[in-house]
């Protein structure tokens, strides 16, 4: 792939990064071209860089992915992580099945699940009082005290997070070392999606921090002045404070690096992009097809990543079909076709490389009138638009990706959801971290 253009690439030499258990790669891109790659056994960043010549990089794009979702996997072993997880709900589970989690990698991960008095509607209505004093008598228990992670998931709080926040608050008092995660937070519909996120959140925490930490570190060392961001699922990155705070961000980045990477590589911002069928998991005999809007992989919510659970956070949207429909499929759309070749993962440094600041709002509203919608529309812009400033985009480069306002089935007229996701370029004249 060395000598391929990638015009999507930046003006100044960037390095992509994928670490996983097993390998590890890198690519760097200079003037939009990819002018030299590396690959190390295991995830030794340091040796890594070490292997790539080192002129004045502008920035490095690390994706964990691999390493996330091994961890994950790993629930079964005697080093997984705990999580604890308070319900914020009007009443408990009354069968076992319903108090469980139906995927087990999450329920793996469970060291103890609570139910706090509490919760609102789908409007964030409050449905019940907050049990606050409820709260209190948990945040004594060892299997919360001692947990390596809390998941706090409040019904409603994708529309009212007061109750989360106060229970929060409580813990963070009671417990001021704890890793929380609240759902909030991570935004997204649906109770049983917002519980698997906010539970793979918690548990990555830990490790997250010790692979960011190192990767700081090594950067520092070898990459002097290089903004360090992390890989998102959707294609995009996050600074190291947000991906520190917020690891499932990072979880089932690969494949919408690879479609990045492809398309970059044929010197196509808008294509249909025919994975190998070793980039994600998914049927065998069937490729996945996936596409790429403005250098961007399109994306979706709810997708099971490689972990067999559906998450809040958007991950690539494919689609998988036999190798003649998925060509057959493609060559019939208003998108030229790019077929990737070569390995997937260098595919995945050069997507990583040529990534942008991105950020996704997934939301409820009830509106009553087109100016209202408007109004709507544009007030979730701009609050998307000032996270992904704040999360290193330049001012005033931040454009909209995707916009969508689409009515919720059976719930009261107006009631819509609407979903934006945003873009923005890098702002040189700060580090990220």
């Amino acid at each position: 792939m060395a000598g391929m253009p990638a015009p999507t690439s930046p003006r100044r030499p960037r390095v992509g990064v994928t670490l996983g258990p097993d390998r590890s790669h890198a690519a760097l891109l200079d003037g939009g071209l990819v002018v030299a790659q590396a690959s190390v056994p295991g995830a030794d960043l340091r040796r890594l860089l070490r292997a790539l010549p080192r002129p004045d990089v502008d920035g490095v794009t690390l994706d964990i992915s691999r390493m996330l979702s091994d961890t994950a996997r790993s629930a079964g072993g005697t080093g997984r992580p705990r999580v604890a997880v308070l319900r914020i709900v009007p009443r408990p589970a009354t069968d076992d099945a319903l108090g469980r989690h139906p995927a087990t990698v999450v329920e793996d991960l469970v060291h103890g699940r609570f139910t706090v008095g509490g919760g609102s509607d789908l409007f964030g209505r409050a449905l019940r009082e907050l049990d606050l004093a409820g709260a209190e008598r948990l945040a004594g228990l060892p299997a919360v005290r001692d947990a390596d992670g809390i998941a706090v998931v409040a019904a409603g709080s994708h529309a009212q997070p007061r109750q989360e926040l106060a229970v929060a608050a409580v813990l963070r008092r009671r417990l001021p070392s704890a890793h929380l995660s609240l759902a909030a937070d991570l935004g997204g519909q649906g109770l049983v999606a917002r519980e698997a996120t906010a539970v793979l959140d918690a548990a990555l925490g830990r490790r997250a921090a010790d692979l960011l930490d190192e990767a700081e570190d090594a950067a520092g060392r070898l990459l002097p002045g290089a903004a360090l961001t992390v890989a998102r699922g959707d294609g995009g990155w996050a600074s190291l404070a947000l991906a520190r705070a917020h690891p499932v961000l990072g979880v089932g980045a690969g494949p919408a690096l690879q479609l990045q990477g492809a398309a970059a590589l044929a010197g196509r911002t808008d294509c249909r992009v025919v994975l190998s069928p070793a980039a994600a998991e998914g049927p065998a005999g069937h490729v996945p097809l996936g596409e790429v809007r403005h250098g961007l992989a399109s994306v979706q919510p709810y997708g099971t990543a490689d972990l067999g659970t559906a998450l809040v956070v958007p991950t690539a949207a494919l689609t998988w079909m036999p190798p003649a429909a998925a060509g057959s499929a493609a060559g019939t759309a208003d998108l030229p076709l790019v077929t990737a070749d070569g390995d997937p993962l260098q595919l995945a440094c050069v997507g990583a490389a040529v990534s942008r600041p991105t950020a996704w709002l997934d939301e409820i509203a009830v509106i009553d009138s087109t100016e209202r919608l408007a109004e709507v529309r544009r007030d979730a812009q701009e609050r998307a638009t000032a996270i992904v400033t704040a999360n290193g985009a330049a001012p005033g480069t931040a454009t909209v990706v995707e916009m969508s306002a689409v009515a919720v089935p059976y719930s009261p007229s107006g009631t819509v959801r609407v979903r934006v996701r945003i873009a923005g370029v890098a702002d040189d004249r700060i580090g990220i971290r």
